[in-house]
């Protein structure tokens, strides 16, 4: 989708949504993160979203490395959050 079309989707969820970076590959969006309050909200290439709390503590995830082998790593988990998915026209 277009910086456009994501801009207007995320406008039409309500005006207290604020953008904070758009993530572009090739003038296309691959990832908008955004917050209202102190919920922050992020958005993938198709509008799903997904948010999550500044305040929420780092757990530990295992993920796999281009080896094969696992290793863990530090983040914050993401809730799916379907009332801010983005209803975007298809061209």
């Amino acid at each position: 989708m277009k910086v456009k079309d994501f801009e207007e989707a995320i406008e039409a969820l309500g005006s207290d949504i604020v953008i904070d970076e758009m993530k572009l590959r090739r003038s296309y969006v691959r990832q908008v993160n955004g917050h209202k309050g102190d919920l922050q909200i992020v958005w993938d290439e198709y509008g799903r979203a997904h948010s999550y709390k500044k305040e929420y503590e780092k757990d530990i995830f295992l993920t796999q490395k281009e080896d094969g082998k696992f290793h863990s790593v530090i983040g914050i988990p993401l809730k799916r959050e379907m009332k801010f998915d983005l209803n975007i026209k298809q061209l």
